[in-house]
């Protein structure tokens, strides 16, 4: 009996039964589903569309993927982040369509074998119109979707630039985003098909020297070994240099109307062994900047110390643990063990400290008070946070065992009460110090932790065992007499329900973090599991559209974390006056916190 045709379809076949056919067939060459007669110069171009045409599953799940991107997220997107986030969405949905397309040509390769069918199946004339009817069809209906979810998304990003009190995008913006998007996809998958062009090319010139070699992916591991080699040794070397370069001239940057201290209290003064110069741009900012005894008593009425600042800028020449002991020493030269109040903070990527966490501390304390800290590196956060998370747990580990060693040789009695605080990375440094929640509140008196990184094992360890019905955004530890969740300041009396929290007890600790922040919320197993954060109510100022979709939400959330500290604050990752109502929490001194609030606000000044 003659084997018929796999592609062959009866001329009473409906219809429905050939597109069927044709969705779940084995691409045919061009030139056989058109039926053309092919010339040399037809043949070329057929070729060359071979080549380099897209994948056609690949498109449409890119096209999904975009509709996806296009959906809210925590924050108001920029023309670039929009760019990046249908960008990295679209690559994935290509992906995964041509690894679903490799994979049915798999399955049907097998039932051809089975069936005894070796030859390609050959479509009539009347599939290929088919076939090109409804794919016709089908982009035309996802380029209408495309134009409609691009014009609600203006609306989705109106609502949330409302709720962090942001500026919308416009459609311009998000319309320049995503062409942007598409053809750096473009360019990509031209890359790719390059890299597997010249990875055939590769496996046939092995062929031709050492046939034994040619092994089907020899190719493939020669490219991928020159294309990692390449980019590792030199683009990659050459950009990180560029980036410490432009790193270590920002450093060195003055910054305008900062000159060195006069007070003896502050590093950087005459009296202090760290010269005002190499105290880098930010630390500069730390002993220049904030209130003195004298804006301290006009709010009061009454009497103020000077507040202690001590302070010690990078150093090529020294380790963390040298520059550490070289802060410690120049707190204990102004004076810092003699306060009532001890502050470590570990600040940020580039040695950045929150002036309102010290401002508000020293104002709460009358200037009773010292802090401590050091610079640990040049790079910005973000780069720190990708590239060296080492460094700021080395620097709080290093500068609290050389205060703790100082504590240890003073009487009880004459000891300051010992806190630290620290933000973002800073806040992922300060924790690490501690093996527990417990931990901490043995060996401190208090904290306040700001936008702490959910990779930081404590804030896991926190969450993990929440009380029952409390949501992950803020969570109720306990019963609230020692450690406390705030997504805004008036949050910090009460737990997730409106009821009254325990009276606080001896040890102190706050966690603040805004529903809006993504340095929070980012998490490397968004990409393929939904956030607990994301099955619960949403915070007050996220949308309650936001949905989880794998990998595509990862890039969202990756892309709003740049956005996140251009915020006027009390949203994303900025975080003002909500430390007035902490540290007055946490050193249990009673304030009107908006009167203080106003009276430190004219003291800041951005760096």
């Amino acid at each position: 009996m003659q084997k018929r045709n796999p592609g062959y379809v009866s001329q009473s076949s409906s219809p429905f039964t050939e597109i069927l056919v044709c969705m779940f067939r084995p691409r045919a060459p061009r030139s056989e589903r058109r039926g053309d007669a092919t010339t040399p110069r037809k043949k070329q171009l057929q070729r060359f569309f071979n080549r380099w045409g897209p994948n056609w599953w690949g498109v449409v799940a890119s096209q999904l993927t975009t509709l996806i991107a296009l959906g809210p997220s925590l924050l108001p997107r920029t023309w670039w982040t929009t760019a990046a986030s249908i960008s990295l969405s679209q690559l994935y949905g290509y992906a995964v369509g041509s690894g679903a397309r490799t994979t049915r040509n798999g399955i049907l390769a097998l039932v051809r074998r089975a069936r005894g069918v070796d030859a390609q199946p050959t479509p009539s004339l009347r599939m290929a119109t088919v076939e090109r009817t409804w794919q016709t069809a089908l982009l035309s209906t996802m380029a209408i979707g495309t134009a409609a979810t691009l014009l609600s998304s203006l609306e989705r990003q109106r609502e949330i630039a409302q709720l962090v009190d942001e500026t919308p995008q416009t459609l311009r913006q998000q319309f320049t985003g995503m062409a942007v998007g598409t053809v750096a996809t473009t360019g990509i998958l031209g890359l790719v098909q390059l890299f597997r062009m010249s990875s055939a090319g590769t496996r046939r010139l092995i062929g031709r020297f050492a046939p034994a070699l040619a092994a089907p992916l020899s190719g493939t591991a020669v490219m991928f070994g020159l294309t990692y080699y390449l980019n590792r040794s030199v683009l990659w070397e050459q950009l990180m240099r560029r980036i410490n370069a432009s790193a270590h001239r920002n450093n060195l940057r003055p910054l305008p109307g900062r000159v060195a201290p006069k007070q003896a209290e502050r590093s950087g003064s005459p009296a202090s062994f760290e010269s005002f110069n190499s105290l880098g741009r930010h630390g500069k900012s730390v002993v220049a900047d904030g209130p003195r005894a004298r804006d301290i008593a006009a709010f009061w009425g009454e009497d103020a110390m000077e507040p202690v600042r001590a302070y010690v800028g990078l150093s090529p020449s020294q380790s963390i643990e040298t520059a550490a002991r070289h802060a410690v020493r120049d707190l204990r030269r102004a004076g810092g063990f003699t306060r009532e109040h001890l502050v470590i903070m570990v600040g940020t990527g580039t040695g950045w400290l929150n002036d309102w966490a010290m401002s508000a501390l020293e104002f709460l304390t009358r200037g009773n008070c010292a802090v401590v800290s050091l610079q640990y590196t040049v790079l910005p956060s973000a780069f720190a946070f990708l590239f060296d998370r080492k460094s700021p747990k080395q620097t709080a580990r290093a500068l609290y065992h050389e205060v703790r060693e100082v504590l240890d040789t003073m009487p009880a009695n004459e000891r300051p009460k010992l806190y630290m605080s620290g933000e973002s990375l800073g806040a992922f440094g300060g924790v690490s110090v501690f093996s527990s929640a417990s931990d901490m509140a043995r060996k401190l008196d208090g904290a306040i932790w700001a936008g702490t990184p959910q990779i930081s094992p404590m804030w896991r360890e926190l969450t993990a065992r929440r009380r029952a019905g409390s949501p992950e955004i803020r969570p109720d530890i306990d019963d609230g007499s020692v450690i406390r969740f705030s997504n805004r300041a008036e949050d910090l009396g009460h737990d997730h329900e409106g009821m009254p929290y325990a009276s606080w007890g001896e040890k102190r600790f706050v966690f603040l973090q805004h529903p809006s922040d993504p340095i929070v919320w980012w998490d490397p197993s968004l990409i393929w599991q939904q956030p607990t954060w994301m099955t619960e109510p949403r915070g007050h100022d996220v949308t309650a559209r936001m949905r989880w979709w794998p990998w595509v939400t990862f890039w969202q959330i990756a892309a709003d974390m740049p956005l996140s500290i251009a915020n006027k604050g009390g949203h994303a990752h900025r975080y003002f006056e909500e430390y007035v109502g902490a540290w007055s929490q946490v050193l249990g001194i009673d304030v009107d916190a908006d009167n203080l609030a106003e009276a430190i606000r004219p003291l800041i000044r951005p760096h």
